[in-house]
């Protein structure tokens, strides 16, 4: 019950967690897809848009350890998995040779997208933690 009266609704009620909520979901949708939107950008397949995904998540899963660093770590595996599965799904999936010369600018646009949405991810959270840490300041002040 006490950390109930740490989240300050006051009188613009649920409004405020509301519009976090909101913009939580945002950020994760933005993350989920603008590695493979960028990739499609990019020229790739539907395999090559579906690799960037997988690898984006299995990167961030199991590539952290490529930086030992929290955040960053995490970030670079999941660029990396991004780049990695959007390459071998266009590979294996969308009958491209190892010679085309789309396949690195479509691994480095699932890479970026990856990139991008982690930021907004990343802003959207510390907005929100801010925004948070304030109001919980000023109901006890």
């Amino acid at each position: 019950m006490a950390a109930c009266a740490l989240i300050p609704l006051g009188e613009e009620g649920y409004i405020p967690l509301a519009v976090m909520l909101a913009a939580a979901g945002i950020a994760e949708l933005s993350e989920l897809l603008l590695g493979s939107k960028m990739a499609s950008k990019a020229g790739a397949s539907k395999a090559g848009m579906f690799g960037s995904f997988l690898g984006a998540l299995l990167g961030g899963i199991f590539l952290t350890f490529l930086i030992p660093i929290p955040i960053v770590g995490t970030l670079v595996g999941a660029c990396a998995g991004a780049f990695l599965g959007a390459l071998i799904f266009e590979l294996v999936f969308a009958k491209r040779d190892s010679t085309s010369g789309g396949l690195m600018k479509i691994g480095v646009g699932a890479s970026l997208g990856v990139l991008f949405g982690r930021v907004v991810k990343i802003s959207l959270g510390a907005a929100s933690a801010i925004y948070w840490t304030l109001a919980a300041i000023n109901s006890v002040i």
